[in-house]
């Protein structure tokens, strides 16, 4: 089996692309160690995956105003893990089933 990184959908092992979010597949095994990719475990809701990591403030901006627009709840890793230090990077997480939607919408926003 394979399994979609973005929305966990699993596919026999003659797919390779997901046919909802247009990424290559990874083996069952690789998805499973994979905790940045599917991190339900380490969050305070559960249910939520990374949808983008960036370093860029003006990029997360975007992405929130673009996903909260569309009607997808977004929340940032700050926000989920509040700290002392400055976080190097801003993980964006969405709920697990509005994946494939949000990913539409970034790839448009990319174009």
């Amino acid at each position: 089996m394979r399994t979609c990184p973005d929305c966990g959908c699993q596919y026999d092992d003659s797919t390779e692309i997901c046919p909802h979010c247009d990424v290559p597949l990874v083996p069952d095994e690789e998805s499973e160690s994979a905790p940045e990719d599917n991190v339900d475990d380490d969050l305070p809701v559960e249910g939520l995956v990374v949808i983008e990591t960036t370093t860029d403030d003006a990029r997360v901006g975007q992405l929130r105003e673009l996903l909260e627009d569309s009607g997808i709840p977004c929340f940032l890793s700050d926000e989920l893990f509040p700290s002392q230090e400055p976080p190097e990077e801003t993980r964006v997480f969405i709920p697990k089933e509005m994946a494939p939607d949000a990913r539409k919408l970034i790839r448009r926003m990319a174009t």
